[in-house]
């Protein structure tokens, strides 16, 4: 499992996790998750899911390189990494586990400050250009991608990474969200909390205070955040 542990142990390190609070968000036990990154056990598939929700990975590719990986030589020949290959001839062991693979493409319409409400490079949310795409296998339509700006959402979202976002998901307490303020042409992205009446945007970064909306004031939840890509 060489491979597949180098991949989530990278992960695992962006996300700024130890293997404790690896562990806990996946209820294994910290032991687990050090002998399977050390390459001492193989996950069961479920857990492997989890472990890909935790760190924001495609739990479909996690699963195939498992699989490959688990598989005796004599079988790997049969197995890739993706099921939009170009051609029989390009298996698996000729791909690195980085590639993104086959996918749609998706617009990104700017920035979105991760901290304070703030004027968006795109407030309305309309194209850039052509050019601006990130692929992904993530389902769903109308959706479209964002850069964060600021370090409000560290561990696990950081300065420069793009984000996917879904606007035809109703959100729930616990999605991460894109806000706007209509009438000021500001968005943030923030993790939701619902109380009461009351709208709260909490950054995942202690030094950050919580955002608070009343029902009185005029906003708009954009859409929920599905996926996360960290662009190097």
């Amino acid at each position: 499992m060489e491979k597949l542990a180098e991949l989530i142990d990278l992960a695992r390190k962006q996300a700024g996790l130890s293997y404790k609070e690896l562990s806990e968000r996946v209820k294994v036990s910290g032991v687990y998750i050090s002998q399977f990154l050390r390459g001492m056990r193989i996950p069961k598939d479920d857990i492997l899911v989890k472990i890909a929700e935790a760190l924001a990975l495609d739990p479909e590719f996690i699963l195939r390189l498992a699989h490959y990986e688990k598989a005796p030589e004599s079988a790997r020949q049969y197995l890739s990494l993706s099921k939009n290959l170009s051609s029989d001839s390009e298996k698996f062991d000729n791909i690195g586990p980085w590639s993104l693979g086959a996918g749609k493409r998706i617009p990104i319409l700017g920035w979105v400050q991760a901290g304070i409400f703030a004027p968006s490079e795109s407030p309305d949310l309309s194209p850039l250009s052509p050019e601006d795409y990130v692929y992904s296998d993530i389902k769903g339509r109308n959706l479209f991608a964002l850069r964060v700006e600021n370090d409000s959402m560290e561990p696990i979202f950081h300065p420069g990474d793009i984000i996917i976002i879904n606007p035809n998901i109703e959100p729930k307490t616990g999605d991460y969200v894109i806000v706007r303020l209509p009438e000021k042409g500001e968005v943030t992205f923030k993790k939701l909390i619902l109380k009461d009446k009351l709208l709260i945007l909490r950054p995942l970064n202690p030094k950050y205070e919580d955002i608070i909306l009343e029902p009185k004031e005029k906003f708009e939840i954009v859409g929920k955040v599905v996926e996360r890509k960290t662009i190097f």
